[in-house]
């Protein structure tokens, strides 16, 4: 059966519009007005420099600013009300419905200013059409100039955004095969020491291996403790009795997206720092606490005297590197030593759209 390969343009326009809520300003802030409303007065000034404008110069400034600044504060007011209906759309579509929304307020508000203007007493130098077809041309260019912009920052976050993919990709690939060879070792002590847990250890192993060898970069919250569950059944066939885990975890759990292989690598840090190191070690604890805006997970074990658990450096550095790649300064992780205990905390932030009351 041929393979048909995936279709470059219609790669690079889902990346686009996965990249369009980042790209796309926040027309409701106070920044984004107070730009437009510079740009326009800017705009006004530009058109009323050029030369054989004549002596109402100064006159035609105020009416033109007053125009622009009206045109310019109903788009943005309109695109603000829109603003979660156009991050669905594709790229060419939002950018041809912009245009076309400021054309249709251009006309809308010059139509309504001629007539505002000659009811006060202003004399035209130019009909009703010749005035709208003039605002019309300016509105177009300033739309089109807007887009070769908008186009100039949207390349820029595609090449951030692959620098990024880039760097997670080494991130994942550094730490998978970590991952995968503390769990063969086990299941070699298994084959040398307990040969009758060993077939069973393979099995829950290549559960592990499936979902630790998954291409996506990705994972949900779920499936990162289902994995850190399957691991530590592998490692329960070894340490029997003297391995306790602790869960508190609400039901459900929140729907959020994190870097796959966050969890499991801070667990398998805490048998190999604690749980093995003691003969009677205390339960491993992982929490997930659920606020407003953030997730936290805590995962809390032993601190054996003598171990600095200078060994976690690299998975922690490595989780916090893809943490940042991802979530930027929303995420955060923390470790170190609490009440006797060596606790991990991460701080992700909500991605399920929901609030906690």
């Amino acid at each position: 059966m041929p393979v048909h390969p995936t279709n470059p343009p219609a790669r690079d326009a889902a990346r686009d519009r996965a990249l369009l809520p980042a790209a796309l300003p926040a027309f409701c802030t106070a920044r984004v007005i107070l730009i437009t409303l510079a740009m326009g007065a800017a705009l006004s000034l530009l058109l009323t420099l050029v030369p054989g404008v004549g002596p109402e110069r100064w006159a035609r400034f105020g009416t033109t600013l007053w125009l622009v600044t009206w045109i310019a504060l109903v788009t943005v007011a309109l695109l603000c009300a829109a603003r979660r209906w156009l991050d669905r759309l594709p790229l060419p579509t939002l950018l041809t419905i912009i245009v076309v929304l400021l054309l249709t307020v251009t006309a809308v508000t010059s139509a309504v200013a001629f007539g505002a203007l000659q009811s006060i007493g202003w004399q035209p130098q130019e009909t009703a059409g010749e005035f709208l077809l003039h605002n019309l041309a300016i509105a177009l260019l300033v739309g089109l100039i807007g887009i070769w912009v908008f186009s100039l920052h949207l390349g820029n976050a595609r090449q951030i955004n692959a620098a990024a993919e880039a760097r997670l990709s080494a991130l994942h690939a550094r730490i998978r095969p970590h991952f995968l060879f503390n769990s063969l070792n086990t299941v070699a002590e298994l084959v040398h020491d307990r040969p009758e847990a060993a077939e069973q250890a393979v099995l829950d192993l290549s559960r592990v291996f499936r979902a630790a060898l998954a291409s996506d970069s990705t994972s949900t919250l779920a499936e990162e403790v289902e994995l850190a569950r399957r691991y530590l059944d592998i490692e329960h066939w070894r340490l029997v009795e003297r391995l306790h885990v602790d869960w508190q975890l609400p039901e459900p759990l929140p729907a959020i997206s994190l870097p796959i292989l966050t969890l499991q690598p801070l667990v398998e840090n805490a048998v190999r720092h604690s749980v093995e190191r003691q003969a009677d070690p205390g339960p491993i604890r992982v929490e997930c606490q659920v606020g407003r805006q953030s997730i936290s997970l805590v995962i809390e074990n032993d601190l054996v005297p003598g171990d600095d658990h200078h060994g976690n450096g690299m998975a922690l550095a490595n989780i916090r590197d893809r943490l940042a790649l991802m979530f930027g300064e929303a995420a955060s992780l923390r470790a170190g030593p609490v009440d006797g205990r060596f606790r991990v905390k991460l701080v992700l932030p909500r991605t399920d759209g929901k609030a906690a009351p």
